[in-house]
């Protein structure tokens, strides 16, 4: 039989050494960590480029390319893209197809786990409808940890409008322009049973003849058959047309207008839209004459432009325009409030663009700078002007002349970038200004002021008179009545508004949604009106109405 006490001395003997088990058992458990392997996060797997064969570039395609446990690797990470399946994709003179890649050869090898893969290009014509992968290696101390690809697929175009003239230089208006034409079906996997050929002309060209499958679109904007101008026609051509089939068209002479000044002829190419009525319905009333024809194209053939897409033809004719201002004077007796109206003209004979900024969508392209004269308050502002701060004076400076008054800008408020200012149009100013004190001479700067034609774009390069561009606001302001007149009288004399000159101005011609404002320019002389008063007087040429 066992002692009692001895029980419990083995008891605690028990007891330490269980202790000291899991003391030690606890020492030898330090948590080790189970996988430190990196690997790569692709944030967009398939990215899509397109070609110089689809006219516009859309940006550039890109993806993150992050490397996930990068801090926990026990070596030197580093993070390879391979390209060279891309070869040949794009312009040899594209760079910076993927990162880390000093020497061009489609390789680069990073340092970084966080990357940003762009291709910021488009690929060649040979590529269209392609595809290719980047492959993405992660190594430690040059073991390779992980792996992913990108696909870069290149979109497939189908027919392109491919075969136009360059450009015609030195036309004379009234002359004709022989406009041959094509195009190719640009799809590495599709044929196509019709095509939809389409020409677009701007003003001041036209086709001479019609073709019996064409649709024809004129200018809404004035339907009188007198002034009836195609702007545009679409051709239904039948096939088939095979994969990488290359197509010539005989689109006819060309008549170039009296106004045409420097135009471009526009084209393209489509696949006819499925319709389950019928073929698809051309928009514009059905052209009378034989069928536009196709022939394949051969060796020989001209005007191919593979390499400068989309395919435009620019007409440049011996035509200029001319921008003008005229000299303003504002006439009237001190108190008196007038109307000043400036405007300026496009006096021809050649038609010109009636946007000056170079912006698709911006409405507030500048095209008159006004520096009011000294001795008037100007009472209301037309919508489009904007005065601009006063500069700051130098006080210690001795002038020799007064400056100008306050300086207005005015801005030109149209979006539509396919608006022409034919001669005879112009875009108006009307201001109001009161009469502060009596005027000085023409010839006296201190009360003259300047209308500027300015624009962000240059005019000069069609601008035949650049001298007129810029002209006087001047004075010609009696003193109050004198202080026996009663007020009725002050008041009637204050009401009558006259100005000496108006301005003459432009008419560029309007968005879809501004019309143009047409106005005559009155008679220079000097008349009564009705009620006493001075008529208004002005100097210059007379728009068209």
């Amino acid at each position: 039989m066992i002692h009692p006490r001895l029980s419990v001395r083995v008891r605690r003997a028990a007891l330490a050494c269980l202790s000291g088990g899991l003391l030690l058992v606890g020492a030898s458990s330090t948590p080790v960590a189970a996988d430190t392997r990196p690997s790569i996060r692709v944030d967009n797997d398939t990215l899509t480029v397109q070609t110089l064969l689809d006219g516009r570039f859309s940006g550039p395609k890109e993806t993150f390319v992050s490397v996930d446990g990068a801090e926990n690797a026990r070596g030197k990470l580093t993070v390879t893209f391979d390209a060279s399946d891309l070869e040949g994709f794009f312009p040899e003179s594209t760079t910076g197809l993927v990162p880390c890649d000093a020497d061009g050869d489609l390789i680069g090898e990073c340092d970084h786990p966080h990357q940003r893969l762009v291709l910021d290009a488009t690929a060649k014509a040979t590529a269209a409808g392609r595809s290719g992968r980047i492959r993405i290696t992660a190594k430690v101390d040059g073991k390779v940890q992980d792996t992913a690809e990108v696909t870069v697929r290149v979109t497939d175009p189908g027919p392109v409008f491919d075969r136009a003239p360059t450009g015609f230089t030195d036309v004379e208006p009234g002359s004709r322009l022989e406009l041959p034409g094509g195009f190719s079906n640009y799809s590495r996997y599709h044929g196509y049973r019709s095509v939809i050929v389409g020409v677009y002309f701007p003003d001041g060209l036209s086709p001479v003849g019609e073709f019996g499958n064409c649709a024809y679109e004129e200018d809404g904007a004035d339907p009188s058959p007198a002034n009836r101008r195609v702007v545009s026609m679409s051709c239904r051509l039948t096939g088939p047309f095979p994969p990488g089939g290359s197509y010539d068209l005989d689109l006819g002479p060309v008549e170039v207008g009296h106004q045409a000044l420097s135009q471009s002829i526009h084209y393209s190419a489509r696949p006819e839209r499925a319709d389950g009525e019928g073929p698809e319905r051309l928009q514009g009333r059905p052209g009378k004459g034989r069928p536009l024809t196709f022939t394949e194209r051969g060796d020989d053939a001209t005007h191919v432009r593979i390499g400068s897409l989309p395919a435009t033809t620019t007409v440049r004719t011996t035509n200029q325009a001319d921008f003008s201002v005229n000299h303003v004077t504002l006439n009237g007796k001190v108190g008196d409030v007038v109307a000043a109206d400036f405007f300026f003209v496009n006096n021809g004979p050649g038609t010109v663009g009636a946007v000056f900024d170079s912006e698709s969508d911006n409405e507030t392209a500048q095209v008159i700078e006004l520096a009011m004269p000294q001795g008037i308050t100007v009472v209301k502002t037309p919508e489009g002007c904007r005065k601009e701060p006063a500069p700051q004076v130098n006080k210690k400076a001795k002038a020799k002349k007064k400056a100008n008054g306050p300086l207005y800008r005015c801005w030109q408020r149209r979006m539509d970038k396919s608006v022409l200012m034919p001669p005879g149009h112009f875009e108006h100013f009307p201001f109001s200004v009161r009469l502060d004190k009596p005027g000085r001479s023409d010839n006296n700067t201190a009360d003259s002021g300047y209308v500027l034609i300015k624009t962000e774009l240059t005019v000069d390069e069609f601008d035949e008179d650049k001298d007129n561009n810029r002209s006087h606001i001047s004075l010609d302001v009696k003193a109050a009545p004198r202080a026996s007149a009663t007020s009725t009288e002050q008041d009637t004399a204050s009401r009558r508004a006259t100005i000496g000159g108006a301005a003459a101005g432009v008419a560029l011609a309007c968005a879809a949604h501004i019309p143009w404002r047409r106005r005559g320019i009155r008679s220079p002389s000097i008349g009564t009106d009705a009620t006493g008063g001075n008529a208004a007087a002005s100097e210059g040429p007379e728009p068209t109405r």
